[in-house]
């Protein structure tokens, strides 16, 4: 029993890290407003001075926006770029959702943005299904260790009756040295009992702390995937940590694939290729990685299929959304996801959505 509580305690402890750097990006506010039916809704942004009503406010302190949307003046006067894959970082943007971040990069001058889909809609991702899966399992585990702790104490109340008959029935002894013996015995019973008492106790404590912990993250995990399914605004953070916000314009519905617009701006953007890549091809992934900025890795093009293309340039969590070009800036592909045997971290090999598929999906934005 002591061992397998044990590993429960070390599994839920990993479960409560998962779930932390699964919400550990959440910086929103909740709004809740009565619709024209009279019902409660939900949402990021107030609806207006009368209605609305700020319900909970959670995550890092609020940023400073730019006060200037010219960002082509803004970047260029920073940064001196001296080949056109370093130019290319300069359309590259870190986009921020409520469960996450992921990276996306301006695909025109008037600073429409393409990302991915699980990026702005993060529910609809494999990370949060995986989150969501450990959470259940997080539940069960919780049940069953809440079972184990019941059927130890049950245990422990038996042996505080046989305790108290042993007592009696020493007490009934005539003999003497049955009566020493006897009491040495139960004296040895008695510090097994308390030492079993003592374990129980402290380990029930332990347990109702992290099971408060668990539910608190739970409620918090539940009230951002909720406020996820609705957001239309995004915090976007330009290659020289200036910060911006963009609204969401469409996501496709055939493709990981979503745009952005930031209002009233001029930025530096990136073409879409019109070419087919090859295999053997060189080409550069661009993005915000395990929570950095402005990162840049290179490899080949490994293979092209039908799932997408292929590249063994390192692409981690937060890659998403981030554009692949080739050596003259252009984009080949948009990084989707990382394949890897056993974890996202290990070698591997990132699959991009091809440029067609954005020109496809967000055409008629982009002319």
């Amino acid at each position: 029993m002591k061992l397998t509580l044990k590993n429960n305690m070390q599994y839920l402890v990993l479960l409560f890290v998962l779930l932390l750097l699964t919400s550990g990006a959440i910086n929103a506010e909740v709004y809740k407003y009565k619709d024209a039916q009279g019902r409660w809704q939900f949402s990021d942004v107030p609806q207006g001075k009368v209605n609305s009503k700020l319900t909970r406010s959670y995550g890092g302190s609020t940023s400073s926006y730019a006060r200037s949307k010219d960002f082509v003046s803004l970047l260029n006067g920073k940064y001196k770029p001296e080949n056109p894959v370093q130019e290319a970082t300069m359309a590259v943007v870190t986009v921020k959702s409520k469960l996450g971040v992921g990276s996306g990069f301006f695909v025109s001058s008037d600073c429409y943005i393409v990302t991915n889909k699980h990026v702005v809609r993060p529910t609809q991702g494999k990370q949060w299904g995986a989150a969501k899966e450990k959470m259940k399992e997080g539940v069960e585990s919780f049940e069953r260790t809440r079972l184990q702790i019941k059927n130890r104490r049950e245990r422990l109340a038996v042996n505080k009756q046989r305790l108290n008959e042993y007592k009696a029935y020493i007490k009934g002894l005539s003999a003497s040295k049955e009566r020493v013996l006897a009491k040495r015995d139960y004296k040895v019973q008695v510090g097994k009992y308390q030492q079993d008492k003592k374990y129980i106790d402290s380990f029930s404590k332990n347990f109702d702390k992290d099971e408060r912990k668990f539910r608190k993250q739970r409620s918090d995990f539940k009230l951002s995937s909720n406020v996820a399914n609705i957001a239309q605004t995004f915090e976007i953070i330009l290659k020289d940590n200036t910060k911006t916000r963009a609204n969401l314009v469409k996501v496709s519905t055939t493709d990981d694939l979503a745009l952005l617009k930031v209002e009233g701006c001029k930025a530096p953007y990136l073409k879409l290729s019109r070419n087919q890549v090859s295999q053997g091809v060189m080409v550069h992934a661009i993005g915000s990685p395990l929570g950095l900025r402005d990162q840049l890795t290179t490899g080949t093009v490994t293979q092209i299929s039908s799932a997408g293309i292929a590249t063994d340039a390192q692409i981690l969590p937060g890659n998403s959304g981030g554009p692949l070009v080739v050596d003259s800036g252009q984009v080949v592909a948009v990084n989707t996801l990382k394949i890897a045997q056993g974890s996202a971290l290990k070698t591997g090999f990132g699959m991009s959505i091809p440029a067609r598929k954005v020109r496809q999906n967000f055409g008629q934005y982009l002319r």
